[in-house]
């Protein structure tokens, strides 16, 4: 977000010398440099402590778009697997000429996939078959991942249909929500990213970003790390 980027430079710029502070980032690619601007712009250290280790295997799977499977291209050791990039560009070129792409590799936990949202909504774009086709191997909880609050919630939306949670699961996960909200204001507890949220959560689906009062922000986070929310749209 370039827009949010130039606010937090000025904040950065305009904050006193005596003041310290520690910056925390998964994916920020140049640190070093952000370290130096920052060292010279207050005339003071500026420590970059880093690691490669990740506590669960990355793999990187592809989903052709308007596809039916998904394919491992990256291994956990970050070996590219070229035979089933080439599979997955296979099943791109039948739809294109108006088959149906076949089905690929099974993918495993911890997998990374990317997937644009598709022509239309519902069961018919390529978010909700990723989606299914990942639960339908046991993969969640998943954690996909949007640009702004608004695909968020439309990507959300998309989910309708699908029910992730038991009758017990729900039962439970509308008992903390309700519990929850006791706390907002008659007003709060009326707005739409209230209301709409809800029958989400108890279908085990929910979104998290910046626009989310931060007693729902909490709530999904309780959720998830709870098992109670299995699909969740995310900036």
């Amino acid at each position: 977000d370039k827009e949010r980027g130039v606010v937090w430079e000025e904040v950065m710029i305009l904050l006193p010398h005596s003041v310290r502070y520690v910056m925390l980032s998964a994916t920020v690619p140049n640190a070093l440099e952000f370290a130096q601007w920052i060292a010279t712009l207050h005339s003071q250290p500026c420590h970059v402590v880093y690691t490669n280790y990740r506590p669960t295997p990355l793999t990187h799977y592809m989903f052709p778009a308007g596809g039916n499977g998904i394919y491992q291209i990256v291994d956990e050791k970050g070996t590219f697997k070229s035979d089933q990039f080439t599979k997955a560009l296979a099943a791109i070129k039948p739809r294109a000429a108006g088959e149906k792409g076949r089905g690929g590799e099974d993918g495993g936990k911890g997998s990374k996939a990317k997937s644009r949202g598709g022509k239309g909504g519902g069961e018919g774009s390529d978010c909700f078959k990723l989606v299914q086709l990942v639960v339908s191997k046991g993969y969640d909880p998943l954690i996909v991942f949007a640009f702004g609050k608004t695909k968020c919630m439309s990507l959300a939306k998309q989910m309708d249909s699908l029910h992730l949670n038991s009758a017990e699961e729900s039962a439970m996960a509308e008992q903390i929500f309700k519990n929850a909200i006791e706390t907002l204001t008659e007003d709060d507890q009326a707005l739409p990213q209230v209301t709409l949220l809800l029958p989400m959560i108890m279908r085990g689906v929910a979104v998290h970003h910046s626009g989310l009062l931060p007693t729902l922000k909490e709530l999904v986070e309780i959720l998830f790390a709870e098992n109670l929310v299995k699909l969740l749209f995310a900036t």
